[in-house]
């Protein structure tokens, strides 16, 4: 039997961020409660509850005055909720799913511009409540197309959907609404992973004879799963965990999908996934037993059938000779070929190509069916898309049905051999190359020919914090275990631990040869910490202090520069015997002064903010980092005494560029100037004026 997993299958990145809040406060000691069930999944609620997090229904239940905090549901709460904890004295955390707060922006939005709301969901249910809360309950909740139809005909329209909802079913109701408003806004809410969940379902369920939905029955978004795989036509079970899987349920099944709701923590998957392997060993090891004695009765059954069959093809010759005759030809067309039994492999010819299955000839009159699902190791749509008609391959046969025809699988034959390859490799301390598929809880799966399993403290030479970056990487491996004949877990355990290590001191000592002051070179953000960011030079770490980042003051070097990003950097300077490297980024940018050169000229008016006022005059600054001087002399038409009688620090004003010093980086500025500008335009329109009332 062959057990398949979704890829997208379990907790959701909303419901994970929501149990993280929850464990982090019950981490911080006091008393935490969730409003209402943390997500709809009885065993994450329990799990969370044995950590100190207790549930209640209303905020009534937990005492006036107690020392104690609420953790608000990945499903949201009306804004007034919110606002009655904190009149309650209560700490909040919220721990809202991001999508959800979004759709509660939307309808607030909506609702403020005038729009007529409608969303599409569950009434009942505790993030549609929320949803309409946030446009002040003034939304219509409907649930089917029939229910649309109802709806009268209105100006403008706002449409959202409860993010766990079905996509064909919300754009059926948008569909039915689209005639009964002049104008209709329609925002697609519902949440991606919830798609991709029903889209892995269908693709899994593709050659499987049963599938398995693992989540809460309470859980929409578990519900809205299990109704797609019905509608795939296989027949589906939704379980909430191990423990309901009924003994009778894979009877006459050989291949079972998995998949689980976005509420469904990963130990009950891991849970149902290792007692699927218990009802595979059991399967085989009563296949094993009864191998022996049916593959001899099947040889002898055969063997007697293709004699029998001879005699009838041939017909009943005219005369001895000719029966001698016959019987001699099919004796010799059958000397080449003995009749296979039970796990042989064969070499076949492809004679016919559908989708769905592969006929093969395997000699000896003999034609056998390869079903898709036995066609390749890796999913596909089509066995077209592997072979031709014409073909040889090698097939291994299954069984023999009763109308003499043979069940074959080519993709047995290529696991061996991929597995004796890597065996050969792993006996030889070879590398091999896969590509990361997927994460699981320890480490990460990668596809080596055969799915294989990389350990989480195996992938680098050091902890790393999110292995999902590395999903859709093609790296290379050694392989430290190998059992081809072990059941549970994987057979083949991989490492690139010993790999990144030698890697690393061949590019830094690559690094230390190459390496000189002055040098620019790319680089990326591995690390920010306070103080400055260290930065991977491809073969070694520098640190970019926060002084060296901008010509300005940069507070925090988080303020202009994130993990992962790709950025120049200068050598500022070497300490071979430390093995440390300084790096500017300053040294690489234009200083404000040479951007104000290129940016400002003398004659130029401009705005600038006082910013320090002297006893000879005013500071005023242009840009940041570049400041000029409006000497006293330069204020005012006037005598002026002090600065502080015609400006202020932070005062807004208009001043004239009457001098530019890049030397000595000195700009300077005048505001009398700018008023006897603006007093001659107002005299110069004056004068206009009075010339063309004179020609009037």
């Amino acid at each position: 039997m062959q057990t398949r997993l979704a890829r997208n299958a379990g907790f959701c990145a909303g419901v994970r961020r929501a149990v993280k809040i929850a464990e982090e406060a019950a981490q911080e000691g006091g008393r935490w409660y969730s409003l209402g069930p943390l997500v709809h999944n009885d065993a994450v609620v329990d799990n969370l509850k044995g950590k100190g997090i207790i549930p209640v229904n209303r905020l009534e239940e937990i005492q006036v005055g107690e020392d104690a905090g609420v953790i608000i549901r990945s499903h949201g709460v009306p804004p007034e909720t919110i606002e009655q904890a904190r009149q309650r004295g209560l700490g909040i955390k919220d721990a809202t799913c991001p999508l959800v707060t979004r759709v509660h922006e939307i309808v607030a939005s909506l609702r403020g511009e005038g729009y007529e709301i409608v969303v599409f969901g569950d009434a009942s249910h505790p993030e549609v409540k929320a949803i309409t809360g946030w446009c002040d309950n003034q939304a219509r909740v409907i649930a089917s197309v029939d229910e649309a139809c109802q709806l009268q005909v209105v100006d403008k329209l706002g449409v959202v959907s409860q993010t766990t909802k079905d996509g064909e079913e919300f754009y059926a109701v948008v569909n039915a609404l689209l005639p009964l408003a002049k104008e209709i806004r329609v925002f697609n809410t519902i949440c991606s992973a919830t798609q991709k969940r029903q889209q892995a379902a269908r693709e899994i369920s593709l050659g499987a004879d049963l599938i398995i939905v693992l989540g809460d029955p309470k859980s929409s978004n578990t519900a809205t799963l299990a109704r797609e795989c019905k509608n795939t036509g296989v027949k589906t079970l939704q379980i909430r965990d191990a423990s309901e899987i009924p003994a009778d349920c894979l009877s006459g099944v050989s291949a079972v999908a998995i998949t689980a709701g976005a509420s469904t923590p990963d130990w009950i998957i891991k849970e149902v996934l290792d007692r699927m392997t218990e009802f595979e060993e059991k399967s085989q090891q009563e296949l094993e037993q009864e191998a022996t004695s049916e593959q001899d009765i099947k040889k002898e059954e055969e063997t007697t059938n293709e004699v029998v069959g001879a005699e009838e093809a041939v017909g009943q010759p005219a005369n001895e000779e000719e029966r001698e005759e016959s019987f001699a030809k099919m004796e010799a067309e059958m000397a080449d070929f003995e009749t296979p039994g039970r796990g042989d492999i064969i070499k076949g010819t492809v004679i016919q190509v559908q989708d769905d299955e592969v006929m093969v000839d395997v000699g000896g009159k003999s034609e056998g069916i390869i079903p898709l699902r036995e066609m390749s190791l890796k999913d596909v749509n089509s066995a077209k898309e592997l072979v031709n008609v014409g073909d040889e391959i090698e097939v291994m046969v299954l069984k023999w049905d009763d109308d003499g025809s043979i069940l074959l699988s080519k993709k047995k034959v290529d696991t061996q051999k991929v597995l004796d390859k890597l065996s050969e490799d792993f006996n030889a301390g070879s590398i091999v190359e896969g590509t990361v598929t997927g994460t699981v809880k320890g480490g990460l799966l990668v596809d080596v020919g055969m799915v294989a399993f990389l350990p989480a403290s195996h992938v680098e030479d050091g902890y790393v914090k999110n292995l999902e970056q590395y999903i859709g990487k093609t790296l290379q491996f050694k392989i430290i275990e190998f059992n081809r004949n072990k059941r549970r877990g994987s057979q083949i355990v991989l490492s690139r631990k010993e790999l990144v290590a030698e890697e690393k001191n061949r590019l830094k000592k690559e690094f230390w040869e190459n390496i000189e002051e002055g040098q620019t070179r790319p680089g990326r953000v591995k690390r920010i910490v306070d103080y400055g960011a260290f930065i991977d030079l491809g073969g070694y770490e520098g640190l970019l202090h926060v002084s060296e980042m901008e010509h300005r003051r940069v507070e925090h070097p988080s303020d202009i520069l994130n993990e992962g990003d790709e950025i120049d950097v200068y050598i500022l300077a070497l300490d071979h015997e430390k093995e440390r490297v300084s790096l500017s980024r300053k040294k690489l940018l234009k200083s404000p002064w040479e951007i104000a050169q290129e940016k400002y000229h003398e004659g130029d008016i401009v705005e600038g903010t006082v910013v320090r006022i002297a006893p000879f005059g005013a500071f005023v600054e242009l840009d940041p980092g570049v400041d000029g001087l409006v000497h006293i002399s330069q204020m005012a038409n006037y005598r002026v005494e002090k600065p502080e009688d015609v400006v202020s620090v932070n005062e807004q004003i208009n001043i004239k560029i009457i001098s530019i010093d890049p030397e000595d980086k000195r700009i300077g500025l005048s505001i009398k100037q700018v008023q006897e500008e603006e007093e001659a335009t107002e005299v110069q329109q004056y004068l206009e004026e009075q010339d063309n009332e004179e020609v009037e």
